[in-house]
């Protein structure tokens, strides 16, 4: 398991186990807020039921890597925020690169991507506090465990 990353505990998921939930991507913060808003009404009295980590948001830096036809890797860095909602995660993801990342360059599109971090927490943040949503914010990826027969 990667640092940062968080996985649900005690449920044992079996090939009769319940279904898995839906991955839903949010196009902007916005959306995001306000399906994190629904799910705090929704869920409201059932709150003694659920865990901090399960009501949390999570915002991560994130980077997927591929080889090229050339000598350095294709290289997506992006932000991504995420929450559930049930059995279902809720995304928001913000790309900040996507090519093939030379040594020179490498510092500065990390550098975008500390600072479209930073944007994004800031963004959310903002947004809770004006809509008076109470969730804990943390830096790290919230992730569906990996079921039986395939990837989670």
């Amino acid at each position: 398991m990667a640092a940062g990353d968080v996985r649900p505990r005690g449920g044992i998921v079996t090939e009769h186990g319940p279904p898995p939930g839906f991955e839903i991507e949010a196009a902007t913060v916005e959306e995001f807020l306000q399906l994190l808003k629904e799910r705090e009404e929704h869920e409201a009295s059932l709150r003694g039921l659920n865990s901090p980590l399960r009501r949390a948001v999570f915002v991560a830096r994130m980077f997927d890597q591929s080889s090229s036809r050339y000598d350095f890797p294709l290289v997506t860095r992006y932000v991504v925020a995420t929450f559930a909602y049930g059995r279902d995660l809720v995304s928001y993801r913000r790309t900040t690169s996507n090519t093939v990342e030379l040594p020179e360059t490498a510092a500065r599109t990390e550098e975008r991507q500390r600072e479209a971090f930073e944007e994004v927490m800031a963004e959310i943040e903002r947004g809770l506090d004006e809509e008076d949503i109470r969730v804990p914010i943390y830096e790290g990826r919230l992730r569906r465990a990996e079921e039986p027969g395939g990837e989670g």
